[in-house]
């Protein structure tokens, strides 16, 4: 004959054996609803900081620069883009447009792709495809170098200098703004227009 704690201990056995996989599953559904809850709750990490522009270089949509001298304008710029270099004392631009003021009220137009403008010594480089004009004079170039000092320009390269009366082809042509001339030290070809024949 069973006493009756045996028959509550197999009855007890026999009831966890039963119920086990639901508890289990219990437990198991509990932990993913408290890890959940835990992972909602929990605020979202701060978003890292922000890269601020390096101290060795200044991007700019545009720029705009006046050089003034002795109570007057010497030079405007202007440029689509452009890149400042602090720690080399350079202004890197593009799509280049510049306007020379001489004392005589005569502007000298210049064009070009790229430059770079020394911000110490007020020197100019504007490269690819640069156009100069003057009153009816048009030079055309790969490059040209305007140094601030001497008020002078220097186009190291080939050169094609139009007007009305002639058109010349050469290298290494230098323009005195203050004494307005050009010099052209290597001449190629001169040709000149006439409006009527030589007979």
């Amino acid at each position: 004959m069973r006493s009756s704690r045996g028959q509550d201990a197999g009855g007890r056995s026999r009831f966890l054996r039963g119920r086990l996989p639901v508890l289990l599953g219990f437990l198991t559904l509990l932990g993913l609803t408290i890890g959940g809850l835990w992972w909602y709750l929990t605020p979202a990490p701060p978003p890292p900081p922000a890269e601020t522009p390096s101290a060795e270089k200044a991007k700019m949509e545009t720029l705009s620069l006046t050089q003034m001298e002795e109570g007057g304008q010497r030079w405007k710029l202007n440029a689509k883009q452009a890149e400042y270099l602090p720690n080399r004392d350079e202004i890197r631009i593009r799509d280049v447009y510049l306007e020379f003021y001489g004392q005589d009220q005569v502007t000298v137009y210049l064009w070009g792709n790229e430059g770079l403008v020394n911000t110490k010594s007020r020197d100019l480089v504007v490269r690819g495809d640069v156009k100069l004009e003057r009153d009816d004079v048009t030079v055309h170039t790969p490059e040209i170098q305007y140094f601030h000092k001497d008020r002078t320009m220097v186009a190291p390269e080939e050169v094609l200098v139009e007007s009305p009366q002639a058109r010349v082809t050469g290298k290494d042509l230098h323009i005195d703004l203050t004494k307005k001339h050009l010099v052209l030290k290597q001449h190629w070809l001169t040709t000149v227009k006439l409006t009527k024949g030589l007979l």
